[in-house]
């Protein structure tokens, strides 16, 4: 039996490093990401560790601990090595699932349950997506995933004081790495459903909790009190400016996060079956664990609805919990030897229809333009083609949605393996690409530099790598002091470059540079990617 656990604990292993690892200097970096590499590397460049900036910029409306993770990735491996400053974020995706798996194995005494559900974690689409790409998201449901886990050894009397003392440093980190984001998206809800469930905290617990939210503060808000002791009007303007941008940008109604199971991917109906209170309450010999991870989710998504800012991706804590409860239904399913006609149609139904998919995925790869084909599109056709014989296969044949389920983890883990090449290729379609970085090495035999002026482009600053300091006309404080110089525009600017002659600076026009990846048929294709630059000289 231990054998057994082991091998379905190394399984899980295999599969998470495939997921979260493989490729991963593929796909394009996003805008989060650069904003994160651009502050890192200017870290490292310019010694920015503590007044972090951005484009020589303060950038203060993001705490620093991501960014110190990528600097110092970036300082080994190079600022050019999207894998290498990728790699903290995936490691933590990684390590919030072997500790989401440790919470569920320790709350049910269940390695099985703990496994299937940590796997549905895994596999889940927004999980892979947010935990691949290094924005300060996922370290913050990192650190507060692996907190809640001692917190949890706290609450039922094991170790209490070490165990709040390290959950309030963990809880420190995640508020380091985006704010009180984690606790309120993930801590709050769990803390909600485990009250209703085993009623509320004794005076011993509230006196760890209070140790534990002590902890937390010091060390989660040492860098706001610093910043804000330090450089307390940039950093009040900068704060003032996120709120209102966190009150007006993406504002989306309530009902918005009502189509979260869309985020699970395959597990859709499986995430909505999971939540069916009254059955599944039924169908467990720990309902009370249960309840716990339902209430969690349930509180999760009401908290995250009350936020006017919506964002697919901001339903990352929410996947967590879920997991859990998707996994108690597909547990008891794999135990059941006998089901009832309807429910038996339902689940043939639904891995039939992920055969489907499947199988469309093995042919439609032959569909992408001949350029996008290469090995990893055979293979990948392959693979899902397996994926999908397999399921008809332990479906209807062997009558085993057990071993149904490992064929969808087959099929994730080949999209992991062979279908992230595929997805790189298709989005690298721009036939007009022409980085701001070929003119690079021009300007710097000219021993000349390039300013900005009215645009805003991480990406293309991360890809630059190099400060490009921004000329505004309001203030003649930024106005170049050299007597040659190259600027970028975002778009052109007749009436800057007005100003500039009337000052006495020639200009000539050198080129358009478009860094978008891809196509200008995509909804991803982005003006703030397209530089308009001139030489300019008086």
């Amino acid at each position: 039996m231990k054998t057994q656990q082991r091998s379905l604990y190394y399984l899980l292993l295999v599969v998470g490093a495939i997921l979260l690892f493989a490729h991963l200097g593929k796909l394009y970096v996003d805008i989060m990401e650069a904003r994160n590499f651009v502050s890192a590397r200017e870290m490292a460049d310019e010694g920015h560790w503590i007044f972090t900036t951005m484009n020589g910029l303060p950038r203060y409306e993001k705490p620093p601990l991501p960014t110190w993770l990528s600097a110092w990735m970036g300082e080994i491996f190079s600022f050019r090595n999207i894998g290498a400053l990728r790699f903290p974020a995936a490691l933590s995706t990684f390590l919030l699932v072997i500790y989401f798996y440790k919470i569920v194995n320790f709350l049910s005494s269940n390695t099985r349950l703990a496994f299937i559900s940590s796997m549905v974690l895994v596999t889940n689409f927004l999980v892979i997506y947010v935990g691949r790409r290094a924005n300060w998201d996922i370290y913050s449901y990192s650190f507060m995933v692996i907190g809640i886990y001692y917190f949890i050894l706290a609450l039922k009397d094991i170790k209490t004081i070490p165990n709040y003392l390290f959950a309030g440093v963990l809880f420190g980190f995640s508020v380091l790495s985006k704010g009180p984001t984690g606790p309120y998206v993930l801590l709050i809800p769990l803390y909600i459903g485990y009250v209703i469930v085993f009623g509320w905290p004794k005076w011993k617990e509230i006196r760890g909790i209070i140790l534990c939210a002590i902890v937390t503060i010091l060390v989660g808000f040492s860098w706001y009190i610093y910043i804000y002791t330090a450089d307390p009007d940039t950093f009040l303007a900068i704060m003032e400016k996120e709120a209102t941008a966190r009150g007006n940008r993406d504002v989306k109604p309530f009902t918005r996060y009502l189509s979260f199971p869309v985020q699970t991917g395959v597990w859709i109906l499986y995430s909505v079956i999971g939540l069916i209170f009254p059955m599944i309450k039924k169908r467990t010999d720990q309902p009370k664990i249960y309840m716990l991870f339902f209430y969690w989710t349930l509180f999760s998504l009401i908290l995250l609805s009350l936020i006017p800012s919506k964002k697919e991706r901001y339903l990352f804590p929410m996947m967590v919990p879920l997991a859990a409860t998707t996994g108690y239904y597909l547990y008891y399913l794999f135990q059941s030897i006998e089901l009832k006609r309807w429910e038996l149609n339902l689940n043939k139904t639904i891995f039939t229809v992920l055969a489907v998919v499947a199988f469309a995925i093995a042919a439609g790869v032959y569909f992408l333009p001949l350029e996008s084909i290469s090995i990893y599109t055979v293979l990948f056709s392959i693979s899902a083609l397996m994926a999908s014989v397999g399921l008809l296969y332990f479906i209807y044949k062997k009558r085993s949605f057990e071993k149904a389920f490992y064929s969808v983890v087959f099929l994730m883990a080949a999209t992991g393996l062979f279908g992230i090449p595929v997805l790189d290729k298709m989005l690298s379609n721009n036939q007009n690409f022409k980085s701001l970085t070929l003119i690079k090495d021009q300007i710097q035999k000219e021993g000349t530099k390039l300013y900005s002026y009215s645009e805003y482009s991480p990406e293309v600053w991360f890809r630059y790598l190099d400060i490009m300091p921004e000329i505004k006309t309001e203030d003649p404080k930024t106005f170049p002091k050299e007597k040659v110089f190259y600027v970028a525009m975002n778009t052109n600017q007749p009436e800057f470059i007005k100003n500039l002659e009337k000052l006495g600076w020639k200009l000539t026009y050198v080129d358009t540079f478009d860094d978008n990846e891809e196509g200008t048929k995509s909804k991803n294709y982005s003006e703030r990617k397209i530089h308009y630059v001139y030489r300019v000289m008086q």
